[in-house]
């Protein structure tokens, strides 16, 4: 394998244009230039969100567990990809899940503390 001198990623060994930026990669002694190579392809898409990422951020907010799962299925894919932008975004949803359901826990313990004083308490008068 071989790696395109433009991006960095891994290319085939009898690729001619990088499939990440459209750069050639053909080299004899040096590179050649060509249009690609010339010219910068704005039509490849550079660091993007992936939609899992999205998804799990915006359930984050609203079905905490469904979000927790979805943030963590898009940050492993994020860090199999090298998107940063959709690592931070999978991170923002993983935290933002955690901390709901951690409020969620201490509000349950809460109820179940005072639930438990108010039977002990009538449990008395019988």
């Amino acid at each position: 394998m071989k790696f395109c001198t433009h991006c960095g990623k891994e290319v085939l060994d009898d690729a001619i244009i990088c499939p990440a930026c459209g750069c050639s990669v053909q080299y004899e002694g040096k590179q050649k230039t060509t249009q690609a190579t010339a010219t910068p392809n704005y039509n490849v898409p550079t660091d993007t969100y992936s939609a899992m990422s999205i998804a799990g951020f915006v359930c984050s907010f609203f079905a905490v567990v469904v979000g927790l799962i979805l943030s963590i299925i898009a940050f492993n894919e994020a860090k199999r990809t090298g998107s940063q932008k959709s690592q931070s975004m999978s991170k923002a949803g993983i935290i933002i899940s955690a901390v709901e359901l951690g409020i969620a826990a201490f509000v349950i313990l809460i109820w179940v503390i005072v639930l438990i004083a108010a039977i002990s308490s009538v449990g008395g008068y019988y």
